[in-house]
Formats: C-alpha cells, structure tokens, sequence
C-alpha cells in the first residue's frame, strides 16, 4: 500500500512537472509572439486601435498586440519605458516624443525604421509553430508613398535632429521614430463676447492687448486669454522671435536664460490680471472657455487642436470661433518672418528591440508591420475625426472619403463639437501644408527644459517671479550655473 502511494505521488510530481514545463513554453512562445503596444488613449480611441489590432491578428496567425494603457499621459509613458528597459524588457512599440527617443537612445534599444521603410520585398513571417509563411504585402514605402508623409512631421524622425546620435550608433538618415497622431496649437475665441465689445478676433498679440479695457468694461469677472500649455507660448515665441531656446549644441544646450526673453515674460507679468494659464487655473482653461465671458470665463484660449472637441460650449452657449494662434510682430506692428509659426505636437510611434525574446529581428519585423496598418487610411482618418488630431500623411483625405466629407464641415464658426474638431484638424492640416510647423532640438534633458520654462511663465503670471528671475531658476534647474 505505501509502495503504491509513493509510486502515485511520483507520477503526480512527474505529470504536474510536464505541465509546469509546458505552461512555461507556452508563456514563452506569448512573449515571443506578442507585441506590447504603449499608448494613453481614451476610450474612443481604443475602439479604433482594436480594430487595427483585429486586422494584424487575422493577417498574421499566432501573432498578438498586448495593448497597455499607461497612466499619467505621454510623460507617464516614457517613464514606464525607462523602467522597463532597467529590467531588460521594454515594450515593442510606444507611443512618444523626441525628447523621450533621446533618453531610450542610450540604451540600445532604439529600432531604426529605415531599414523596413526601404524594404521592397514582399513580407514573410514566422507564425507560433516555428512555419515561415509568406504573403503579397511589400515591408515597406515606395517612394510615391512616402512623398505623401509631411516633411515637417516625418523629418523630425531622422537621427541628425537627436543630439549624439552618431555616438549610439545611429546614421543623419536613420527613422527613430515615426509620426502619428500630429497636432498643433490653436486659438478658439467667444465670438459673441466679441461682438458685444465691438471687438474682432485678434490676429496679433499686439492686438489682443490692445482689447483688455474693452473687455474689462463689458465683462468684470472675465478673463481675456487661457492658454493650456505654458512651455509652448515660451517655447513658440522663442522660436518666431529669434531669441533662442535650446540647441544640438552638447556644450551649450540651454540659450532661454537671455534679457530679451526675461522682458518679454515681464510685459506678461504686467497683464497677469487677464491672463491664465492650465497650472495657474489648475485644469485646462477650456473648462473656464466654456463657461462664458459673463460668468468669469476666458474669451480667448488656446490649446491643441486635439482638444477642439472639448472646447465646445455646448449648443445655445455662446458662438465659438476657430483661428490661428495670434502673430508675433516687430516694434512696428509687422508680422516677423516666422511670426505664424507653431509648434508641432501629438504623439509618434517608437519601436524598441525585445533582447529578451528568442526572435528580436522577427518581432522587430512584425512590430512593422502592425505600424503599418497603424498608418492606413482607414485608422490614420477614425483617429483624425475623433479629437482633432491630424493625419501625418497628405492624401489621407483623397483615400478616405469619409475623411474628406469629414474636414469640409470644417467652418471657422463650428455649429457642434463633430464640427470644431474638423475646423481645428483642417487648420493644423493647412499649417503643416504650408510649412509653419517647427520642433525642437532632442537631447537627454530637454524633456526637463521644457518644463522648467514652463515653469518659469507660469510664476510669472502668477506675480510670484521676475522674468530675469524666473528665467535664472530655470536655467539652474536644467544643470546650468
């Protein structure tokens, strides 16, 4: 009897052993197989993001998206990335900024696309049961197709804007990362709040201070501007004025601690009154956009065009308008030569190398191939319709039917919210066209640049800092002396 127990408890062991083996094989051949996606989408834009992955999975057999949301928006993200390739097993493919590609850069893990973009063979893959299969779906772009990429999203990929990127083993030509859901800046304003001032849509700065009394007399509780991002108005003046921000320049990275952009911040300073801004108000001034001139909100605001949709005050509030970021101009009232620049924004696509995998290059190259069907007609317009973001690809609208209807309800007084995010995608569309988009340098700590002269605006309308003053903290917050 006790001969029998030992001998059944040793085929439990040795039956439990065979599972265990094959659960860890089967979990193994997951990893293997499984691409993890990075992103912080809603729940819209999830919907279209499963589409997308309902037609990798069909196309490709045994292969799988692992769709992670992270919290704590793009910035959230990246530090989930950092923390991951510590640990040696990072996401596929991320969601990301430049800034963000220059702190991965020094890992290793950093993908160059280009040698799949400028594949023209037709894809085979390596499907769970170790098959190769072939299909008829060339790897990469002609060179038709990627004309239709705008350069001002897509060149921003390209090694030579990464600062060292020689010293990591990269090429001026390499594709670090690769555009998606792009946007920019723009201007909604309270058109009837105007009209009853007497007042028209301020084209320039000048002309938006021009109009504080006016307001200040027709609506005492109201606030004429909210701007969201207080790193952008730096950071977009810096730009068209000229003065200087930061550079590729390893020895000289931080130029935004200079007299001219401390005076501008102080002029600012004088006008706090009528001026907020998202960490000033402490949520994003659409909130107060919406709640009218006569009831304390902002007549104008500005935000990116990826948020029109909640811009809109509701039917029957008030009528709001769509433009353009106000010019920047010259002692005389003229508009400077880069004047109407904005900032380019929105997230890009990362592809990181999986070492921990047994098939890197082949999850690398399937990694491309659900980046493809990311950059469809069909997803690159469902995601456009949706919040305002714009295609980084020009021929979407002459693809997509829907999309094109879609952006000629574009008005700049939109009637509903379908109708704001179509008049802001059609204008940052126009501004990406017309070449008005600018970007930053990338090196490991322009990420904390960016924040510190936002950082610096907002204590400065805030009452609590100098220009001159604000400007130095930032600086030495960067690492400067």
């Amino acid at each position: 009897m006790k001969k029998k127990l030992i001998t059944s408890l040793l085929v439990i062991v040795l039956v439990l052993a065979c599972c265990l083996t094959v659960f860890a094989a089967c979990d193994k051949r997951d990893y293997d197989y499984t691409i993890t996606f990075y992103t912080q989408q809603n729940d819209e834009l999830q919907k279209i993001t499963a589409a997308a992955i309902a037609t990798f999975e069909e196309a490709y057999p045994g292969w799988h998206i692992d769709h992670q949301i992270i919290s704590n928006g793009y910035d959230g993200i990246r530090d989930k990335v950092v923390a991951d390739i510590s640990g040696s097993k990072q996401p596929d493919l991320a969601y990301c900024y430049a800034d963000h590609v220059s702190l991965y850069m020094q890992s290793g893990k950093v993908v160059d696309v280009s040698k799949f973009i400028n594949d023209t063979s037709k894809a085979s893959y390596v499907n769970a049961d170790g098959e190769t299969v072939n299909t008829d779906t060339v790897v990469g772009y002609t060179a038709e197709e990627l004309s239709h990429f705008i350069p001002a999203y897509y060149n921003e990929g390209k090694g030579v804007n990464f600062t060292d990127y020689d010293k990591w083993g990269f090429q001026a030509d390499s594709m670090l990362m690769m555009p998606f859901a792009k946007s920019t800046e723009a201007m909604f304003y309270n058109k009837d709040a105007l009209d009853a001032c007497g007042l028209k849509p301020a084209e320039t700065w000048d002309e938006m201070w021009t109009q504080i009394e006016a307001i200040e007399k027709k609506y005492s509780k109201a606030t004429l501007l909210g701007y969201d991002s207080e790193a952008n108005w730096f950071i977009t003046e810096s730009e068209r004025q000229g003065w200087g921000y930061t550079s590729t320049d390893a020895n000289n990275h931080y130029l935004f601690n200079n007299t001219t952009a401390a005076a501008w911040l102080d002029t600012l300073g004088e006008k706090r009154a009528m001026i907020t801004s998202q960490n000033k108000y402490g949520s994003y001034t659409s909130n107060l956009f919406k709640l009218g001139a006569a009831d304390g909100g902002v007549i104008y605001c500005i935000g990116s065009t990826g948020g029109a949709k909640n811009q809109y005050p509701g039917d029957g509030t008030f009528q709001m308008g769509v433009t353009h970021v106000p010019y920047s101009t010259d002692s005389e009232g003229n508009v400077l030569e880069k004047g109407d620049l904005c900032i380019s924004q929105g997230p890009s696509l990362v592809m990181l190398r999986s070492d921990k995998a047994k098939n890197p290059d082949q999850k690398a190259m399937m990694t491309w191939m659900f980046m493809k069907i990311l950059y469809s007609p069909t997803v690159l317009a469902s995601v456009a319709k949706l919040q305002g973001y714009c295609s980084p690809m020009d021929n979407t609208a002459e693809l997509n039917p829907e999309y094109k209807a879609f952006l000629e309800g574009a008005s700049e007084f939109p009637k509903d919210a379908d109708a704001a995010i179509a008049s802001a995608t059609k204008l940052a569309e126009q501004l990406s066209r017309d070449g008005k988009l600018f970007t930053s340098p990338a090196f490991v700590g322009s990420s904390e640049a960016r924040t510190q002269v936002g950082n610096a605006l907002q204590f400065v309308i805030e009452g609590l800092s100098t220009g001159t003053e604000a400007l130095q903290t930032a600086y030495n917050n960067c690492g400067g002396k």
